[in-house]
């Protein structure tokens, strides 16, 4: 027996070490004690474990939406049933986001904390940058510095990818399965566009890293990719060219031919916001944690539109995303915006909640 935060007495063990990581597994569990739990469920019954790996993960009603609990975990996994986890990829993403999958490389390159020490560097240079004020001959050597430590700093990431691929079997299987998945689904999408199919093209081109992004220098995944989407056999022009041309060649026609015409198709906001299209935003077509987070700049640059959706959103006339976030999520925006995005947000989720029906026979 034990005591909870409220000094009521309790059991410290259900007596199922799944159940216990199910309801001990919560954002900000310390990593040591998630592993441990991770580690005798799995010697309960590793299947059961596996789909609550993929419960944390849940977005969109499916789990707990713990991302840190779960990249916690698939590292675990990968150290301990590395296969396990590469051949279970396309089951991971079903639960989360296409880009889990290199952010799980990337950590395992880096570390698990990479993420959080990018933005403590990120806000440490943001503070430095208000902070100090230099002449403009100093700010230019100042930037030539910089820009020579960042070239550095990616050779450096590139050296320490190509070395663990060479090197590693499990991650290198890891990192083969994840372009997999991705080459495989871009392929289709490819095909479902041409078709017309809109609506069954997966997401997995707008979170495919694109050519030169931060997590193609980390992880050199953009070739791995194009290479299995473009493969050397399939074109005669191929035949003959030196390895690092043929690179180049199927790199460029990734980001041309793949990614640029199915993120059109798409319809993400983030094409229109980076051309500056705001009047051509399809706000139908924004997911629920983009709208969360974008709301601010469509208030900004295309208020009248923007209130104009919204407005048929309260008439029923359109509809807004909600499925990936959660209540507390909502609530915690109401604050901005005057609470319109999120109360409509949330009239979205109890809907999409109603809709699945109710409890029966919960009597006792």
């Amino acid at each position: 027996m034990g005591l909870t935060e409220n000094c009521s007495p309790t059991f410290l063990s259900t007596g199922n070490a799944c159940m216990d990581f199910f309801f001990h597994a919560v954002p900000d569990t310390p990593s040591d004690d998630l592993i441990q739990r991770l580690e005798l469920a799995w010697s309960h019954d590793p299947l059961t474990t596996l789909k609550l790996i993929c419960n944390l993960r849940g977005v969109r009603g499916t789990g707990k939406s713990d991302k840190e609990g779960f990249y916690t975990s698939s590292l675990w996994l990968h150290k301990s049933h590395p296969k396990t986890l590469a051949l279970n990829l396309k089951v991971l993403v079903h639960f989360g986001y296409f880009k889990d999958l290199p952010e799980i490389l990337d950590r395992l390159l880096h570390g698990p904390e990479v993420r959080k020490l990018a933005k403590q560097a990120w806000n440490k240079r943001g503070k430095r940058k208000r902070s100090v004020v230099v002449s403009d001959h100093e700010e230019n050597i100042s930037k030539e510095k910089a820009r020579a430590l960042r070239k550095e700093r990616e050779i450096s990431k590139a050296i320490i990818a190509l070395d663990r691929y060479n090197n590693d079997p499990d991650y290198r299987l890891l990192f083969d399965c994840v372009c997999d998945v991705f080459a495989e689904l871009l392929k289709s999408d490819i095909g479902f566009m041409s078709l017309g199919k809109v609506f069954k093209i997966s997401l997995a081109a707008k979170w495919c890293p694109t050519v030169d992004s931060a997590y193609d220098k980390s992880l050199l995944i953009c070739e791995g990719i194009a290479r299995r989407v473009f493969p050397k056999e399939s074109e005669k022009e191929y035949e003959g060219i030196e390895e690092a041309h043929y690179a180049y060649r199927v790199r460029d026609r990734l980001r041309k031919q793949v990614l640029v015409p199915l993120h059109k198709t798409l319809e993400l906001p983030e094409v229109f916001m980076s051309a500056k299209h705001w009047n051509s935003l399809p706000y139908n077509r924004v997911a629920s944690v983009a709208m969360k987070t974008y709301k601010g700049l469509f208030e900004k640059h295309d208020k009248e539109r923007f209130e104009e959706y919204l407005e048929k959103v309260k008439s029923g006339k359109a509809k807004i995303a909600a499925g990936a976030l959660l209540s507390h999520e909502i609530i915690k925006s109401l604050d901005e915006d005057g609470g319109q995005v999120a109360e409509l947000q949330w009239e979205r989720m109890v809907s999409d909640v109603a809709k699945k029906g109710k409890l029966t026979n919960c009597g006792l």
